[in-house]
């Protein structure tokens, strides 16, 4: 049996016929394609046009990852839910997927701020009577065949001065170092 069905727009309530492309907002308790929530092209163009990010402060709490979005407008999103991957930031607000893909770059500047005095990679070098490390921090900082000793304190003492953010790091990745080789 052919059937039809007289499209609604669900933002404006006003009847529409779709261009090339059908815009629906995903209703999960919905059974029937006539709950569909459709959105015409007007509402579509008019959505895409407000987020026009101006600003986008991201931080970290307890391991999950927040964005304070600015819009142009001057509209505000305070605090929002949010995971950066495959070149889009997905937040717990409907936002476009241009306005996914700039928070994506906003992202990453934050990221590499965020980690730029962390160590991305950390080698020692165990030898007889000498113990060195090569270290490398996402800010770029390198420290390459530095000799360290724990003196009569517990406390690092490296051959060259190295700030203490590395060397608060160094201890933890030393530590994790002695573990495997202990298993």
């Amino acid at each position: 049996m052919i059937r039809s069905l007289k499209l609604i727009c669900c933002e404006c309530q006003q009847a529409f016929i779709p261009t090339n492309e059908l815009f629906y907002r995903d209703n999960f308790i919905s059974t029937n394609l006539r709950d569909a929530h459709f959105i015409c092209p007007k509402c579509i163009k008019k959505w895409q046009a407000k987020w026009q990010i101006a600003t986008a402060t991201f931080t970290e709490e307890d391991y999950s990852t927040y964005v304070t979005i600015t819009l142009v407008d001057g509209t505000s999103y305070e605090h929002l839910d949010c995971t950066a991957l495959d070149g889009i930031v997905v937040t717990s607000e409907e936002i476009p997927e241009a306005a996914q893909h700039k928070l994506f770059t906003l992202f990453e500047v934050w990221d590499l701020k965020r980690k730029a005095n962390t160590l991305k990679d950390c080698t020692f070098n165990d030898e007889f009577m000498r113990t060195t490390f090569n270290c490398t921090t996402y800010g770029g900082e390198s420290y390459q065949n530095v000799a360290f000793r724990f003196n009569m304190q517990g406390q690092l003492e490296t051959a060259t001065p190295i700030p203490t953010y590395i060397t608060e790091q160094i201890i933890i990745a030393w530590k994790s170092y002695q573990a495997q080789n202990v298993e």
